[in-house]
C-alpha cells in the first residue's frame, strides 16, 4: 500500500500513474477535494500530525510514501521525513521542476516569508501590492497589508474565503480566481488594480511562474519571488511521470 500526499497538479499525475499500474494507494489531502475512489484508490482528507501519521501508516500497512503536496507545505514535508525515518519507509518526492527563467530584470528573490516582508518594508513603502502567494500567507503578511494597499488573489473556494475572513482581510481587496495562464490577463489585472509590485512563490511551470514574471516585466513593475523550500535530503526527488515509474521499479513496486 502506498500513501500519496497530494491536492496538487502533481498529485493528480501520481494518482493516474498508480491507477494505470493497478497499485493500491491512499490519496491524502489537507482540505477535502472532489476525487472518486476506485478499486485501487482510497481517499483521506484532513491534516496529519506526526503521531496521527505514524498511526495511520501502521493501521493501513503503508510501505511507501509519495509526497506530491505543494512545495511550500514545509510542515508536512518535515513530518513525512520524520515518520518515514522512524518506520524505515522510502519517500518519493514528485516535485515541480524548476524553470529556467527568461530574464532576471526586475526580479527580487526572497529566501522565505520574513525575507519577503523585509523587502516590502525596505523598498516599497506606500506602494500597492498584488500578492499571488495564496490564502495561507495573508496572516503572514498582516503587518504589511494593515499599513499598505494590498490585493490578494486566492482560490475561489469556501474554505479559502473563510481563512481570509478569519484573518480579518478586507473582502473588497480579495480576488477569487484561479491563476491566470495567459500573460495578457495578468497584465490587465496589474493595470486595472494599479499595482506597483507583485509578490509570488517559486512555483514552477505548473504554478505559471514565468507568466507572472513576464506580465510584471511587461508592465514595468518589480516582482518578489519567494524561493521554494528545500525538501528533506532523504527524499528521492522526481519531476516527471517517467522518473516516478523508474523510482517505483527501483523500490520494488513492479
Amino acid at each position: 500500500m502506498v500513501l500519496v500526499f497530494g491536492g496538487t497538479t502533481e498529485g493528480k499525475k501520481v494518482m493516474e500513474c498508480l491507477e494505470r499500474r493497478q497499485q493500491p494507494f491512499i490519496y491524502s489531502t489537507k482540505t477535502k477535494v472532489e476525487v472518486e475512489e476506485s478499486a485501487y484508490m482510497k481517499y483521506h482528507s484532513g491534516a496529519l500530525d506526526q503521531d496521527c501519521m505514524d498511526a495511520f501508516i501502521h493501521e493501513n500497512k503503508i510501505s511507501m510514501i509519495i509526497d506530491a503536496a505543494h512545495p511550500f507545505a514545509e510542515i508536512l514535508h518535515q513530518t513525512i521525513a520524520s515518520v518515514a525515518l522512524k518506520n524505515e519507509l522510502p519517500v518519493i518526492r514528485f516535485g515541480r521542476k524548476p524553470i529556467q527563467l527568461e530574464g532576471e530584470n526586475g526580479i527580487l528573490w526572497a529566501e522565505d516569508y520574513k525575507d519577503a516582508e523585509a523587502l516590502l518594508f525596505d523598498q516599497f513603502q506606500g506602494k500597492k501590492l498584488l500578492a499571488l502567494t495564496g490564502v495561507q500567507t495573508i496572516e503572514k503578511f498582516e503587518k504589511w497589508w494593515k499599513q499598505h494597499p494590498s490585493i490578494f488573489r486566492i482560490l475561489p473556494r469556501e474554505s479559502s474565503k473563510k481563512i481570509a475572513e478569519k484573518a480579518g482581510f478586507p473582502k473588497e481587496d480579495l480576488i477569487l480566481s484561479m491563476p491566470n495562464q495567459e500573460q495578457e490577463l495578468e497584465e490587465s489585472l496589474i493595470k486595472e488594480k494599479g499595482i506597483d509590485v507583485v509578490m509570488t512563490k517559486e512555483s514552477g511551470a505548473s504554478g505559471f511562474l514565468q507568466t507572472k514574471i513576464d506580465a510584471s516585466q511587461t508592465c514595468g513593475i518589480p516582482i518578489i519571488i519567494i524561493r521554494e523550500p528545500k525538501v528533506p535530503a532523504s527524499f528521492q526527488v522526481v519531476y516527471t511521470v517517467q522518473e516516478l515509474e523508474n523510482k517505483l521499479g527501483q523500490n520494488g513496486f513492479e
